[in-house]
């Protein structure tokens, strides 16, 4: 009897040490299952709040060109949507370096982020700071003062699509990495934990078999008993297959029901959704793409992509990176967001926006397709570009583009010294006098019209451009100085013979025009038209509607 109670007092404590052993596994289990989705949700957070920042960059810049472009009416709206943006931004931006609770961002941040943020000429902080201090330095601005050459206006349309993007991307990625080398260190550990609890676990069962041999025959008198027991553990089993078996059902209930609402999502969706497998073949073709492409489905579907969407310029390298995709599951526009041209069933060319994933379907790998038509934006893009470079009322380059093609000319002439050029300065006589009298509608129109004039006589290589406010430039290529005093002679005598005709009465006009020849040895664009201003000087002090030359 003493012998039993020694053995069940032994076996009891092994138990009970195993026991312990078992819940120091599930234990670290637990700890470790909370501090990876600790550290999951952290790295979600800051990625999420990190391409938030990346589309605020983008939304600033686009209020900022809405706020030029947009009627007086409506600047405040436009000025609050600018403002919010850029606070927002701010916040976010503040939240990432200190840490904010309410968006579960952490207040530390590693060596490798801190010198992302900190360090360099291109440290991120001084980016953000300079492109926010750009916001608010246009949000302060006059309504007078939002012109395309605004200092704050071509800083943040410039920034944003370019370098502040790209740095807020490379921090985006290096977020993602170190969120994934975190969760990664954690499951190692977990791992070592584990493995050390049943080398234990291993070690006392070995203790425990001694004793427990001992103890065999009476198990085996007890068998009937042990019978029983199996019996109603088989019960209590089955009943939890068909607990499994309900929930399994209901799982896959929900399986059917989430599949449901993707169909009736994409269906409903302005963006056109494709899944290509990995034959390349289109498999799902939602209904704005065929909106968007021209291909109704059953055109669309079993379709090589390549050849449906692809201008033929581009294939043989999507057909190189989607078998590098099916090789390796990655690619080079994989989880990216990217600009690309595609084609319509037409044969028109335009441009979209392309976001794709990956998207594993039947055990395999596919590739999930978002396509967004930008034709509008771009065509915006285009305008905007355009605006900064073109007098509003003549239509001819205005002053920083005329200059900009001058430096252009005068480093050509510098490299081939044999080439002349020549610049001409045009000024319309009295024309504050004809303002005053006919108003400054007369005066517009005054203008147009002597740029059409000017337009007409212009060869393919010259340019002319309005460089004041009644001030016209040209420039000259491949013109020596006697070429440019006759062009002079006949513009002038044309704007002379050709006066305004409005509203039934005709406006006399004349010119006074200064010539000067570039030289090779100026040192800027300056010099010339500072000889060629001289000489207008000259012109207007000689009786006006007169052609003066430089050094004549």
């Amino acid at each position: 009897m003493q012998t039993d109670l020694s053995i069940a007092r032994s076996l009891s404590w092994r138990y009970l040490i195993a026991l312990m052993l078992v819940a120091t596994m599930a234990t670290a289990a637990w700890i470790s299952l909370r501090l990876v989705i600790s550290e999951q949700k952290s790295t979600a957070a800051v990625v999420n709040i990190s391409g938030r920042q990346r589309m605020l960059s983008q939304r600033t810049a686009l209020y900022s060109s809405l706020l030029l472009h947009t009627p007086k009416e409506r600047r405040p709206q436009v000025r609050s949507e600018l403002a919010h943006a850029a606070d927002l931004m701010r916040r976010s931006h503040l939240g990432l370096l200190h840490g904010d609770a309410e968006m579960g961002l952490p207040p530390t941040m590693s060596p490798a982020v801190h010198a992302l943020y900190f360090d360099g000429p291109a440290a991120l902080d001084s980016q953000v700071n300079r492109y926010l201090e750009a916001v608010r330095t246009l949000l302060q601005a006059k309504d007078a003062d939002l012109t395309p050459d605004n200092t704050a206006l071509q800083y943040i349309i410039t920034i944003a699509p370019n370098q502040l993007v790209q740095s807020l991307d490379q921090m985006v990625n290096l977020y993602q990495a170190e969120g994934e080398a975190a969760i990664s260190r954690l499951q190692t550990a977990e791992t070592v934990v584990w493995l050390l609890t049943l080398l234990l676990l291993v070690l006392e069962a070995a203790f425990i078999f001694e004793p427990f041999a001992r103890q065999i025959r009476r198990v085996i008198d007890k068998w009937q008993a042990a019978t029983d027991e199996l019996r109603d553990y088989q019960g209590h089993l089955e009943e939890l297959v068909r607990q499994r078996t309900l929930e399994l059902q209901k799982k896959g209930e929900a399986l059917t029901e989430s599949e449901e609402k993707f169909r009736l999502i994409s269906t409903s969706a302005k963006d056109a959704i494709l899944i290509i497998d990995q034959a390349e073949a289109i498999v799902y073709w939602n209904p704005a793409a065929a909106a968007m492409f021209g291909y109704p489905a059953e055109q669309a579907l079993g379709k090589h992509m390549h050849d449906l969407l692809a201008p033929p310029r581009y294939r043989e390298d999507i057909e190189r990176g989607f078998a590098e995709f099916c090789r390796t599951g990655t690619g080079p526009l994989i989880g990216l967001t990217s600009e690309v041209t595609a084609l319509r069933s037409g044969g028109e060319e335009f441009p979209i926006e392309l976001s794709i994933s990956t998207l594993p379907l039947d055990g395999r790998l596919h590739a999930l397709g978002i396509i967004r038509d930008i034709t509008e934006r771009v065509r915006m893009e285009n305008e905007l570009r355009e605006l900064a470079n073109t007098d509003f009322l003549t239509g001819l380059p205005n002053r920083r583009h005329f200059l900009a093609h001058m430096e252009e000319q005068l480093a050509r002439l510098q490299r081939l010294v044999t080439q002349h050029a020549a610049v001409l300065i045009l000024d319309l006589d009295h024309f504050k006098r004809i303002n005053d009298t006919y108003g400054h509608a007369t005066g517009d129109a005054m203008l147009s019209h002597v740029a059409a004039l000017m337009r007409d006589d212009l060869r393919k290589i010259d340019m002319a451009g309005r460089v004041g406010g009644e001030e016209f430039a040209f420039i000259l290529p491949g013109t020596n100085l006697a070429g440019a005093q006759i062009f002079a002679e006949r513009l002038r005598g044309r704007v002379e013979e050709t006066p305004l005709a409005q509203d039934g009465r005709t406006i006399p006009i004349t010119v006074s025009i200064g010539v000067a020849a570039m030289d090779t040895a100026d040192a800027c664009t300056n010099a010339a038209l500072v000889r060629a201003d001289e000489a207008l000087y000259r012109a207007k002090n000689s009786g006006r509607n007169r052609v003066e030359v430089a050094g004549g």
